[in-house]
């Protein structure tokens, strides 16, 4: 087209002859621009589907040897690749895992497709624990999870998930549960025969304590030999101690020990935990000297517990204070920094004295100050220990000062005054319980009170022999039964006041004995057991005892909680 026009040609068709050749020259240069951008976006897209496949084979790469087992499904969650460590694991080759029957257990499968089933429904991350199948035919535990992964709107375009071999932290997990299982099933097994080995033991030490204290003010009798029945009545309410301090213990650990608070002097129980060691005083010749400086001593507190932590404070500076020694118990008031009063005992000795080092470990239990294993002074050393929680109940605190060895020792109690201290009280409805602290009150005469028509249930003879005599001699009319069987018998064929019952029965419990004469005749009762923890005190309660009485008992107790059921008692009589 580039050929010279001839003569003679006209001025239209040189103009058109002009625009076809400059058409022709545009059209070439865009193909060549076409054919250069072409090849640049060819180059482009081979350098893109290499650094794809770099990036899949970097994955692949990362994805095998991580240590789960990895895999990716679809939308609808059918797998379509996984990794090489998992058919390392498994065993299986891709065209195998047509699902996942291969791997899972029989009774774990329709479980853990249908809790995948409904997580790929709500299209959210899934979670799950389950056994999977190894190449050796052995299941190991796996923590498996799946990620959706979306596109730019929000669809899921597939899922990446993972098996996390769990087995040995489960077995570990397993075998720790296993463990604090058996723990707990020996601890259970321990309080147990604790609680039966105090019901065993309590039992028989009633009526011989009962005999002995009645005996002792029998004044028929020469003094010598009265003075003996103390010693007997002592020594037996001293091996009561011993075994409420193991229950204590127990109860300590499981964090049950409770208060039971109410307004008391504080005075007047030191005064009585005085009297109670004074025969072990007198016959080692120790002199216990006491000066109340404090003007006050009213305070919110349990007497039972309280006297327990003055008895175990003096009953430990007699054990450790040589013949012809002195023990000293003064009182004083001080005020802390918010004006507050708080009653200050100490129980100071001229005895054996206390390790520096010692000081704050004499208050664990079974610990004696370094003397353990030292068969000299006795004891188990749980007493301190049991008045330290105590006093931390009471919002108290207590101490030990000595200047070492041979030089004596001071034990100070601090607690707060007044009617508003921090000591728990008890609940309204909660049974009354007669604990025994040192010695029960022993009486001076058979109590005084009207006679009640009394079901006595008791299958230890002695006991139920002591114990029947002493309610006879104060006028009550009182039927015996050893069993179940004969209390209902007595109950069918006659009228009565009050029940009296032990727990443990030949032929059942007196709890449902207590529940039959509840529901049947509208009778209350009072248990009279070696069974005093706290599991035990609402069982009785529940079952219909209104009073719980822990063996081995004085009649004195035993007395007043029979008075309490007088007006009730007599109005049921006089209507009868």
């Amino acid at each position: 087209m580039n050929e010279e026009l001839t003569p003679g040609t006209s001025a239209l068709e040189r103009d058109q002859s002009a625009a076809i050749n400059e058409a022709l020259l545009i059209s070439g240069l865009r193909q060549h621009e076409l054919t250069e951008a072409a090849e640049s976006l060819n180059e482009r897209l081979q350098k893109e589907i290499a650094e794809h496949k770099s990036a899949q084979e970097s994955f692949r790469t990362m994805a095998d040897n991580i240590a789960q087992l990895a895999w990716m499904a679809d939308p609808e969650g059918e797998v379509f690749w996984y990794n090489k460590r998992w058919f390392d694991y498994t065993g299986t080759t891709l065209e195998e895992m047509r699902g996942w029957q291969r791997v899972l257990r029989p009774q774990d499968f329709s479980r853990v497709i249908s809790k995948w089933r409904d997580f790929l429904a709500h299209g959210v991350a899934w979670e799950d624990t389950f056994p999977i199948r190894g190449s050796d035919g052995h299941y190991r535990w796996f923590l498996s999870r799946a990620f959706p992964i979306r596109d730019d709107t929000g669809n899921v375009v597939r899922w990446f998930g993972t098996n996390t071999d769990i087995d040995d932290q489960r077995t570990a997990s397993d075998a720790l549960a296993q463990a604090k299982e058996q723990v707990e099933v020996a601890s259970r097994a321990k309080d147990d025969f604790l609680a039966a080995l105090s019901h065993e033991l309590r039992t028989p030490l009633t009526p011989v304590l009962l005999t002995a204290a009645v005996l002792c003010e029998d004044m028929r009798l020469p003094s010598d030999v009265r003075e003996q029945l103390r010693m007997i009545e002592r020594n037996i309410t001293l091996e009561a101690r011993l075994i409420d301090d193991l229950l204590d213990l127990t109860k300590i650990s499981q964090g049950k020990l409770k208060i039971r608070a109410e307004p008391c002097d504080a005075r007047h129980l030191i005064g009585l935990a005085i009297g109670i060691v004074q025969g072990d005083a007198r016959a080692k010749k120790i002199f216990i000297e006491n000066t109340f400086d404090a003007p006050h001593g009213e305070m919110m507190a349990d007497p039972t517990r309280f006297q327990q932590v003055m008895w175990n404070l003096l009953r430990n500076a007699i054990k450790f204070t040589p013949e012809h020694g002195g023990i000293s118990v003064r009182t004083s008031e001080e005020k802390s920094a918010n004006g507050s009063k708080w009653l200050r005992i100490e129980v100071t000795d001229t005895g054996i004295g206390i390790d520096p080092s010692q000081l704050d470990q004499i208050f664990l239990s079974f610990d004696q100050g370094g003397l353990t294993g030292d068969h000299r002074f006795g004891g188990v050393g749980l007493g301190l220990a049991i008045a330290r929680v105590v006093v931390d109940l009471h919002g108290g605190q207590i101490s030990a000062l000595s200047a070492g060895r041979n030089c004596g020792s001071t034990f100070v109690v601090e607690l707060p005054l007044g009617l508003e201290s921090k000591a728990t009280i008890s609940s309204p409805d909660s049974p009354a319980r007669a604990d025994s602290v040192g010695a029960p009150s022993p009486p001076t005469t058979p109590p005084k009170i009207a006679p009640l028509r009394l079901l006595l249930v008791e299958d230890h003879e002695s006991t139920l022999d002591v114990v029947s005599q002493l309610l006879r001699l104060t006028g009550h009319r009182v039927t015996t039964a050893t069993n179940i069987k004969e209390a209902l018998t007595a109950a069918a064929a006659d009228q009565f006041d009050l029940v009296i019952s032990d727990l443990g029965l030949p032929d059942g419990s007196g709890l449902e004995l207590m529940e039959k004469l509840r529901n049947t005749y509208g009778l209350r009762g009072i248990a009279l057991t070696g069974y005093g923890a706290e599991e035990d005190i609402a069982r009785t309660r529940n079952a219909g005892f209104v009073t719980h009485l822990v063996k081995p008992i004085s009649f004195d107790d035993l007395g007043r909680e029979i008075a309490r059921f007088l007006p009730v008692a007599n109005q049921g009589a006089a209507s009868a």
